[in-house]
């Protein structure tokens, strides 16, 4: 049955397949009459949508070419190309954004100062640094963080950096102790310039007393000093020959006290014999006694250090190394609030005085910057993004220079109103604080003990950096603009240029007819 099925079924189709080719004609004409037929509803909507078409076709047959044209079309391309090119060197580059805000930082965090200033003129074995805020917060002679080191006079470095302790002033006599002792009789004769290096080559042990009359501290000292050297006299005679004490006023003897850099009164110096057989600056090596002042520590230290005669390098707990030269490098960092404060360098100790007229405060500041000093990474990122572009003294304005005092008793001051600058890349990591400052000096003459004083007062404002790219759709509206502003422009002109062309040719056709 399905065979029977299958052969009529194939030729059905074999008579419809001839049908169609006897009547194409016709087929055809029905097909076309069929489409020709109107559709109410599909006409209206394409009449609809054509009539809001923005680019309307005008035949190919209406237009014209012209040589101008061509020229204004080939600009208008170069043009595009030019800016279409800018607009995407802009979009690929990095934008900064700058804002003024109120300084964010905690009210517990800490202000890092870093300085390297050398003194010519001013002693380590009493130079200082003390600090202050407005807060009513002071910090006397700061020893932690900095370091002392010697120099000369041209700034040239003497020996090693000083470890600087804090000590508390040395003990003198109650004031009137020895009112009862003979007071006209002077144990020991000032010395001076004639003999004074006759009398370190004569003893093994000498120790000297360099003061000023006028020094409240030297007067006070004056008659221990005495009874001191006739107890230790007494006990070790002449004949002895193994220690002496001697005393050198530094009012009559200037050039003496400052051949030995003594700046400030009393100041006791041993002289031990072949302690140091090398002569550093026209002089002997000595030493410093750093002990209390009273009759029995005098005495005590006396009888302690007699036993080292002949033994010139036996350490004592109460002796130092006096200073080898008239200067000092101060360097190092503290860290203060964020508030306005000092930091004040001078000369400052317990159970001294200083004459004013010798102190010279003058300084070359080495460095002077806050915060932390940027990393390669952070610097070129600072570099790239900081809104006015980096200085080589962008964080040290007070950088290599120096401040001299002309005359005595000169005090220096230095103003510096500090500004914070941070910096954060897109990521918000590895951002950098970057402090500035700007920087006013003065030299002033002052009846106080000479100084130098850097005051810095922070700005609460802080500045915000960061670094923003152009979105992408900015990019592409940009690019709109200028193909469709060029192309418009291009064909204005054309236009103008083609009319233009035209009048002029009617204007000749018509004089010729």
């Amino acid at each position: 049955g399905c065979v029977v099925v299958s052969r009529r079924l194939t030729s059905i189709q074999s008579s419809f397949k001839a049908c169609l080719s006897q009547h194409r004609d016709i087929v055809e004409l029905g097909c076309l009459l069929y489409l020709s037929v109107p559709d109410p509803m599909g006409s209206r909507i394409f009449s609809k949508l054509k009539s809001i078409d923005f680019y309307k076709k005008i035949p190919s047959d209406l237009t014209e070419a012209t040589l101008a044209g061509a020229w204004i079309s080939i600009a208008a391309a170069v043009i595009m190309a030019f800016l279409f090119g800018m607009e995407f060197y802009a979009y690929l580059s990095i934008a900064t954004e700058t804002q003024l805000i109120v300084d964010r930082s905690a009210s517990s965090e800490l202000l890092k100062i870093n300085f390297n200033v050398s003194f010519p003129a001013l002693s380590c074995e009493f130079a200082t640094l003390d600090v202050s805020d407005a807060l009513g917060t002071k910090r006397m002679n700061l020893t932690k963080t900095v370091r002392k080191v010697p120099i000369t006079l041209n700034l040239e470095r003497v020996g090693a950096a000083i470890d600087d302790v804090k000590k508390t002033g040395p003990k003198y006599d109650e004031e009137g102790r020895f009112d009862d002792e003979s007071n006209d009789i002077d144990v020991t004769v000032p010395l001076t310039h004639d003999n004074f290096q006759a009398t370190l080559a004569r003893y093994p042990i000498v120790l000297v007393n360099f003061y000023a009359p006028w020094c409240h501290w030297c007067q006070r000292l004056e008659p221990t000093w005495e009874a001191a050297t006739k107890e230790v006299h007494d006990k070790y005679p002449e004949w002895d020959g193994r220690i002496r004490f001697a005393k050198v006023d530094c009012t009559t003897e200037v050039d003496l006290c400052r051949q030995h850099f003594i700046q400030g009164f009393p100041s006791i110096r041993v002289f031990r014999k072949g302690h140091d057989d090398i002569y550093i600056g026209g002089m002997h090596e000595h030493e410093a006694y750093t002990g209390d002042r009273t009759k029995e520590a005098l005495v005590s230290f006396a009888d302690n250090l007699v036993p080292s005669a002949g033994q010139p390098h036996r350490k004592h707990a109460d002796l130092s190394s006096a200073p080898k030269s008239s200067g000092c490098n101060l360097a190092g960092f503290v860290l203060v609030k964020k508030v306005p404060g000092t930091l004040h360098f001078g000369a400052r100790t317990d159970g001294h005085s200083f004459d004013h007229a010798w102190m010279n405060m003058s300084h070359v500041v080495h460095s002077f910057y806050f915060g932390s000093r940027p990393t390669v990474k952070k610097y070129q990122l600072l570099q790239r993004l900081h809104p006015a572009g980096l200085s080589t003294d962008w964080a040290d304005k007070l950088h290599d220079q120096a401040f001299v005092s002309e005359h005595t008793q000169s005090t220096h001051e230095h103003y510096l109103q500090v500004v914070l600058t941070t910096v954060e890349p897109p990521s918000g990591k590895g951002g950098y604080d970057a402090y500035e400052y700007t920087a006013h000096s003065h030299t002033y003459m002052s009846d106080d003990v000479p100084s130098a004083k850097v005051t810095f007062d922070l700005s609460p404002l802080q500045v915000l950096v960061r670094e923003a790219r152009k979105p992408l759709y900015h990019f592409l509206t940009t690019t709109c603009a200028i193909i469709g502003g060029v192309f418009t422009v291009a064909g204005i002109l054309d236009a103008i240029l083609y009319q233009s062309l035209s009048m002029l040719r009617k204007k000749q056709l018509g004089k010729q007819g």
